[in-house]
């Protein structure tokens, strides 16, 4: 008779926490996700091992595989066409410009160094279509005009008349350093400029390119 009561009170308490557990289960679970408007009805994670598997594929998914829509690689080569696409565009701004420096002081004459410059200016004129650039002087400036006109001259007598407006007057893209250190690197570069034809001789000497091994000269 004890035994049977014995099984008895183990066979419920079993009962009871199984019951528990299930109880337990139901009142646990997440509330439901609303369907969104025209999509996809979310997940119902119904039982705690639903539940961890969904979790771990989600977080696999999120962590270690990832969203592929999210990494779309450009095609091989695509940014080093944009970095020298780059390079060119900011380089059109000084091709297509006449320094002070491009003309002789005072006149409205190219000097060799802009005569250079306008040769291959001219050259990339139809196939570009920036503005031509003359430095202002704003110390002179009737003189920064003489040489806009001289310019559009210039391409009028070369056969290949431009737009007047296409020819501007401002300053340089490149104004330079400003300040106290500009002014030491000014100074350092002209003193580096100087002591350069002591520091390397235009005749070759004996023993100035030596190699490190067997002291032989090439």
């Amino acid at each position: 008779m004890m035994t049977k009561d014995r099984n008895r009170f183990a066979w419920w308490a079993a009962a009871a926490t199984v019951s528990g557990l299930i109880a337990g289960g139901v009142a646990a679970q997440p509330p439901e996700v609303p369907s969104p408007p025209g999509g996809k009805a979310g997940c119902q994670c119904n039982r705690p091992l639903h539940r961890m598997f969904h979790h771990t594929a989600h977080t696999l998914h999120d962590r270690f595989i990832g969203y592929p829509d999210a990494f779309i690689e450009p095609p091989l080569g695509a940014y080093m066409h944009e970095q020298m696409a780059m390079q060119v565009a900011k380089a059109d701004a000084h091709r297509f410009t006449l320094y002070r420096s491009d003309f002789l002081p005072g006149t409205d004459r190219f000097s060799p160094t802009g005569a250079s410059r306008f040769n291959l200016m001219f050259a990339r004129t139809e196939s570009a279509l920036s503005p031509i650039l003359i430095e202002w002087t704003p110390d002179q400036p009737g003189l920064a005009d003489a040489r806009r006109q001289a310019v559009l001259a210039t391409y009028q007598r070369a056969g290949r008349p431009i737009d007047p407006s296409r020819v501007v007057l401002g300053p340089s893209p490149y104004p330079g350093g400003m300040g106290t250190e500009a002014s030491q690197t000014f100074g350092s570069v002209l003193m580096r400029s100087q002591q350069g034809q002591y520091t390397y001789p235009l005749s070759p000497s004996v023993g100035a390119n030596s190699v490190a091994g067997g002291g032989a000269t090439r």
